[in-house]
């Protein structure tokens, strides 16, 4: 039984262009929000992984159905998710699923989290679609077709604007890699009058900069559940994904920087 009615109508889409994966698409907008709202009936259970990370009954439950839903509609697709199949390579369709992005958030009541997820076909991410629960906010993008939130076309912001955003993702993760860049970019808000934010969330935080409320975004992270689905998103409103030598992001990549135009960019180059 589908619990909940997408804000996308996907006959306007059809009948507007011939898009494709708009049956993939068609999937998570039936199953991912409908399986979140089970979760809220259950009784919710706290685990831990690895370096303290969270992991929640919410989180398994989530990938596991939405992976069985799927391999019932695309029996020989793939997966990478966070949970069950985060060792597995990339290949033509493979789903890439994160159940949860901003598990802490949830757990401890602040409603800064996403269930997201990507599909990669032929070398690179071909669609996304990030549902923020507690907004009621359907993000999707399909390649080359533009980036939408409840079904109206998105764009990054313009940053020629006295009050801006600007989002670190990762600063705080203990890890051994190089902070550097992290406070490099923190001198170059204070320089520019830019107020940081630091919510929690890869997938939320990537939604922002394609809706226009952040200018730039930058993170050390490299999961590809956390980097993928946003990425496409980001893109395909409008904005500029690059690693930290000023070239084209690739997934996999040390470092990335999600800039709203070219003119903050090219300030932000110059520090790199």
């Amino acid at each position: 039984m589908v619990l909940y009615q997408s804000h996308v109508s996907l006959a306007h889409l059809i009948g507007r262009t011939k898009m494709k994966y708009l049956k993939e698409l068609k999937l998570l907008q039936e199953t991912v929000p409908s399986l979140f709202k089970l979760t809220e009936l259950q009784q919710k259970e706290v685990s831990y992984k690895e370096r303290n990370e969270i992991v929640t009954s919410s989180d398994l439950f989530i990938e596991t159905e939405l992976i069985k839903v799927i391999k019932n509609s695309f029996p020989n697709d793939h997966f990478h998710s966070e949970e069950f199949n985060k060792f597995t390579d990339l290949q033509d369709r493979t789903w890439i699923i994160d159940p949860i992005d901003g598990t802490s958030n949830y757990v401890h009541h602040l409603d800064l989290f996403v269930n997201q997820i990507a599909f990669y076909d032929k070398g690179e991410v071909v669609l996304s679609y990030i549902y923020v629960p507690r907004a009621s906010k359907v993000f999707h993008a399909i390649k080359g077709e533009g980036a939408y939130l409840n079904g109206k076309r998105i764009y990054t912001a313009n940053s020629n604007h006295p009050n801006m955003l600007m989002s670190l993702v990762g600063i705080s993760h203990k890890t051994e890699k190089d902070k550097s860049l992290f406070y490099d970019m923190l001198d170059f808000a204070y320089q520019n009058s830019i107020k940081i934010r630091m919510l929690g969330t890869l997938g939320y935080e990537m939604t922002a900069v394609a809706e226009g409320s952040f200018i730039v975004l930058y993170t050390d992270v490299t999961n590809f559940w956390d980097i993928a689905p946003g990425l496409l998103l980001v893109r395909e409103a409008g904005g500029i994904v690059l690693n930290q030598e000023g070239r084209a992001y690739v997934m996999g990549d040390h470092h990335m920087f999600c800039f709203c135009d070219e003119q903050i960019k090219d300030k932000i180059i110059k520090i790199l």
